[in-house]
C-alpha cells in the first residue's frame, strides 16, 4: 500500500511540476529601447535576463514565455571553428546553460532527447533540461539517430568549394567515430549479431535500446497499431511487403519533472532511418500525442490519426493505382 501511494505521489509530482512552475514564474521578453537588445523579465517587472540578445527574434511582449529553456541571440564573437554557436540558452531563473550549435539557420533542435552544444569550437550534447550530457570534444558530430551519432576530429567545412553549403572535408590526420548516448566510441561489428543491429559503412552497430517490462508493453501497444505502418506506406511508389513494410518503434525519452512523457520514435524497419511524422508522446496514463519535428506542437492522437487517414483517402482517390491502398473507411469508423 505504501509503495502504491509513493508511486502515485511521484506521478502527481511529474505531471504538476511544469504547471506549478508556469503558475509561479510568468516570464516575458522585452526590448531595451536604448540599444534594441532583448531580455527577459517577470510579471513584476524584475529583470531576470538583462538585455543582451540581438533583436532578430520575433516575440509578443504580452505573451508569457512557456518554454523551460529560453533562447537569446547573444552571439559569441569568439566562434571560429567548424562548429559555430547560435546564441545562448538560459533557464527560467536567468542562469546561462549552454550555447546551441548553429544548424539549419537556427539553434540545433533536440533529436532523441539530445541537442548539440558548442564550447570553444568543440561540439557536445545537452539533455532537455539544458544540462551537459556529453561534454564538447569533437570538431563535428551529427544528431542522434537510432541511439548513435557520427563524430569527427580533424574535419572542417570546405567553404572554398561552396561558401553557402560547404561540404565536409577531412585533414590528413582526421579521425571519425560512431558514438553512443554516453559519448563513447563504438566499434563496428563485421557481422550482425541481432536482427535490429544498425547497418553502417559496411558493418554493424549493436542494437542500443534496453527496456523494463513495463516499457516493453508500451512498445507492444503502439506496434500493434498496424494502421500506422499502412499510413506510412500509403504514398510510396513500390509495393511494401514483409517486415520492411512495418514501422519499428523505440523509446527515445522517458518522463521527467519537466516532461511527463514517454517519447516514442518510429523508424523504417531494416534501414532504421527516423520517420519524422511518427514521433509520439505517451503520458503515464496512456494518452498519445503526435509531435512535430521541433517537439513543441503536440496533436491529440485521435485528431492526428483522423487527419492522416483522410489524407490517405484523398491520395488514393487521386492515384487509383497506388500499390499500398487499404480500407481507410474501416479505420475511420473506429474513431
Amino acid at each position: 500500500m505504501k509503495n502504491r501511494l509513493f508511486r502515485s505521489c511521484i506521478l502527481v509530482a511529474i505531471f504538476l511540476f511544469p504547471a506549478l512552475l508556469w503558475a509561479q514564474e510568468k516570464l516575458y521578453y522585452f526590448m531595451d529601447p536604448k540599444d534594441s537588445l532583448i531580455g527577459v523579465k517577470d510579471d513584476k517587472g524584475r529583470i531576470v535576463i538583462p538585455p543582451k540578445g540581438a533583436s532578430i527574434m520575433y516575440f509578443e511582449p504580452d505573451e508569457p514565455i512557456k518554454d523551460s529553456l529560453i533562447h537569446l541571440f547573444d552571439f559569441d564573437t569568439a566562434d571560429t571553428g567548424t562548429a559555430i554557436s547560435f546564441g545562448s540558452i538560459y533557464n527560467r531563473k536567468g542562469q546561462f546553460l549552454y550555447r546551441p550549435l548553429a544548424y539549419d539557420n537556427g539553434p540545433d533542435y533536440f533529436e532523441e532527447g539530445l541537442a548539440r552544444c558548442v564550447w570553444k569550437g568543440k561540439v557536445g550534447f545537452v539533455n532537455e533540461q539544458g544540462k551537459i550530457a556529453i561534454r564538447p570534444q569533437w570538431d563535428w558530430v551529427s544528431p542522434f539517430n537510432y541511439g548513435y551519432a557520427f563524430a569527427c576530429n580533424g574535419c572542417y567545412w570546405d567553404r572554398s568549394k561552396d561558401a553557402e553549403h560547404p561540404p565536409m572535408a577531412y585533414k590528413e590526420n582526421a579521425k571519425t567515430f560512431y558514438i553512443n548516448r554516453e559519448g563513447k566510441s563504438v566499434q563496428l561489428m563485421k557481422q550482425r549479431k541481432a536482427e535490429k543491429d544498425l547497418p553502417v559503412d559496411g558493418g554493424y552497430l549493436p542494437y542500443p535500446f534496453k527496456y523494463t517490462t513495463g516499457e516493453r508493453k508500451i512498445l507492444d501497444e503502439i506496434e500493434a497499431m498496424e494502421v500506422l505502418s499502412k499510413i506510412r506506406n500509403a504514398n510510396t511508389a513500390a509495393k511494401a511487403e514483409g517486415k520492411e513494410a512495418l514501422l519499428q518503434f523505440e523509446i527515445v525519452g522517458r518522463p521527467s519533472a519537466l516532461s511527463p512523457y514517454y517519447k516514442i520514435q518510429g523508424y523504417s524497419y531494416g534501414s532504421f532511418d527516423k520517420e519524422d511524422p511518427f514521433l509520439f508522446y505517451r503520458t503515464l496514463t496512456g494518452d498519445y500525442f503526435q509531435v512535430g519535428w521541433d517537439g513543441k506542437d503536440k496533436t491529440p492522437f485521435a485528431q492526428w490519426l483522423k487527419e492522416a487517414l483522410e489524407s490517405c483517402a484523398q491520395y488514393f482517390r487521386q492515384h487509383p493505382d497506388a500499390p499500398n491502398q487499404f480500407d481507410v473507411g474501416k479505420y475511420l469508423e473506429k474513431l
